[in-house]
């Protein structure tokens, strides 16, 4: 890693070719950088936040008290302090915005935000929270310990080995969740929501025109719902469940696993029925579609 100039809103002290890192960014300051590979020192409880970025995105948890920023070099990053905010941008030379590829580390403990205009991003192995937000591009989290926010307009979301919950919309294309803990909030414009292993007391998902595939524990006391407009949803869940079920469907047929006795039939295709103790709540919707119940083998 060679030693860049750096170009500050307030003067601060750059190490020698042997030091490699920018000081502790302790005040509120603005430093740019012509970057191939910077690192930040940052202290405990900063949080990180990456903003208006286009192009790819890799960020990685380490055991380490600092920021690495490993770039293209085609653009400037800018830094900036905000409180405990750590603030990183690009602008292509002359003001210019330009694409960003970048590996990136930072502390496991540390929470991180993304905003992104057209971008792919990859993050994995944090104990913080994670939210992105992006106009375009595929987001894909695995192994996060704590909350998840993933939002796209246009793009696949996928997330794995999530910890904290996970909140998850794209408006154009699917959304998977794979091995979550935590409640759940899953939306899809156009897209399937497909959710496998999935360990929570709170669930509810919901597309347009997409499938709704659920597998994963009903936990006594939860409340699970699911709705579809166009397309179908399968659930799939243990067979020692305890739930009342509310079960409606426009146009599309129900075919259940289980045993089904009416508790109350209003008329149309609308139902209610119990199994077990019927502790949790489920609902499940579906206006143009099949509706399938199925029981888990685990």
């Amino acid at each position: 890693m060679r030693l860049l100039p750096f170009f500050l809103a307030s003067t601060l002290w750059v190490g020698g070719a042997a030091d490699r890192s920018v000081p502790d960014v302790s005040m509120d300051s603005t430093i740019a950088v012509a970057v191939v590979d910077t690192i930040i020192d940052v202290r405990p409880g900063d949080r990180v936040e990456f903003e208006g970025m286009s192009g790819d995105l890799i960020i990685r948890g380490w055991n380490d008290d600092r920021i690495s920023i490993d770039g293209d070099g085609e653009s400037d990053v800018r830094v900036r302090r905000r409180g405990s905010a750590i603030q990183v941008s690009r602008e292509g030379r002359g003001g210019r915005s330009r694409n960003f590829d970048a590996e990136i580390r930072v502390p496991k403990w540390m929470d991180v935000e993304v905003r992104g205009r057209s971008l792919d991003v990859w993050v994995e192995d944090l104990d913080g929270d994670v939210s992105v937000r992006n106009v375009s591009g595929d987001i894909s989290i695995d192994q996060s310990r704590g909350a998840v926010e993933a939002r796209t307009v246009e793009g696949e979301i996928e997330i794995k080995g999530a910890r904290g919950g996970v909140s998850a919309s794209s408006q154009s294309d699917d959304v998977l969740l794979i091995d979550v803990h935590g409640r759940v909030e899953a939306h899809s414009g156009s897209g399937d929501l497909t959710m496998v292993d999935i360990v929570s007391n709170s669930v509810q998902a919901e597309t347009q025109d997409g499938d709704v595939t659920f597998s994963g524990t009903i936990a006594d006391g939860g409340a699970y719902r699911f709705f579809v407009h166009d397309g179908d949803a399968t659930i799939e869940i243990p067979g020692s469940a305890n739930a009342r079920f509310s079960v409606s469907t426009f146009d599309g047929e129900f075919h259940s696993d289980f045993p089904v006795r009416l508790d109350r039939f209003t008329g149309g295709r609308a139902f209610d029925f119990s199994i077990g103790s019927a502790s949790a709540q489920v609902e499940i919707q579906v206006f143009d579609g099949e509706i399938r119940l199925l029981e888990r083998d685990r």
